[in-house]
C-alpha cells in the first residue's frame, strides 16, 4: 500500500507519518488479517493495512466534493462511489465498536497467487462474519463465495443500496466448489447498527427483519 504513496519516498517515513495521525485520531488503520479464527488481531499481518478517515466529510473535502453545489451532487456521476462507500461504511461499524477503548477493524486480501479481497471482518458473538460494501444495488461477490467456503463460515453481511433481506446463498465459487451461507442484506445508511441487525436478523422474521431496515 505504501509503495502506491510515491516510488520517490520511503516507505518508513511514510509509514510513521500515518501512525502519528493515527495516534490523533484523524484517521484509523484496518488491519489485515488471516481470518481463520477469533480473535481476528491474533493473525494481524502489519504489513498490510488501508486507512479510514475520521469522518466522510474530510474524504469528499479531500476528493473535492466540498467545493460543489448540492444541485451539482445530485446530477454528479462518481467515479469512485465503491471507495466511498467503504469508507462510509467502516467509520460507521468502527463507531458501533466504539464501546471499546480502542476499536479495531479487520480486512482481508490474498496476499498471493489470484487476486481476492474481503471489505471488513468483524466478530459477532463467537463468530467471524465477513462484510461487502457494494455502493448500487448489484455486483459479485465472488471473493466473497471463496472467502466463505475457505474459512467455513456460515454467516456474511452485504451492505448496498436494496431494501434489507436475509437470503439462503446456495452457490458455486471459481474453482467450482459448492457453498451454503446465510446472506444479511443491509441498507448502506444503516451500517452503524450492523452488530443489531445481525442479531435480529439470526432472530426474527424475514417480513419483520425487512421492516426494521426499511426505517432509518
Amino acid at each position: 500500500m505504501l509503495s502506491r504513496v510515491s516510488d520517490d519516498e520511503r516507505a518508513a517515513p511514510i509509514k510513521n507519518a500515518l501512525m502519528q495521525l493515527a495516534t490523533a485520531r484523524v484517521v484509523s488503520p484496518v488491519w489485515h488479517t488471516a481470518g481463520n479464527g477469533i480473535p481476528l488481531g491474533a493473525e494481524l499481518n502489519d504489513k498490510f493495512f488501508k486507512i479510514l478517515m475520521v469522518d466522510i466529510g474530510l474524504v469528499s473535502a479531500q476528493l473535492g466534493v466540498g467545493r460543489m453545489r448540492a444541485e451539482e451532487i445530485d446530477h454528479a456521476i462518481f467515479s469512485n462511489k465503491g471507495a466511498l462507500a467503504e469508507q462510509f461504511a467502516g467509520q460507521q461499524i468502527r463507531s458501533a465498536l466504539a464501546a471499546n477503548s480502542d476499536p479495531e477493524l479487520f480486512y482481508w486480501q490474498r496476499t498471493g497467487g489470484r487476486q481476492g479481497k474481503i471489505d471488513y471482518l468483524i466478530q459477532s458473538g463467537n463468530c467471524i462474519v465477513p462484510i461487502e460494501i457494494k455502493s448500487g444495488t448489484g455486483g459479485k461477490m465472488k471473493s466473497l463465495h471463496q472467502f466463505m467456503f475457505d474459512k467455513k463460515l456460515t454467516n456474511a453481511v452485504r451492505f448496498d443500496s436494496n431494501i434489507g433481506s436475509r437470503m439462503p446463498m446456495d452457490v458455486k465459487t471459481t474453482q467450482g466448489d459448492p457453498v451454503q451461507y446465510n446472506l444479511l442484506s443491509i441498507p448502506l445508511y444503516l451500517a452503524e447498527r450492523v452488530f443489531e441487525l445481525l442479531t435480529k436478523g439470526n432472530g426474527e422474521s424475514e417480513s419483520s427483519f425487512v421492516k426494521t431496515t426499511a426505517q432509518p
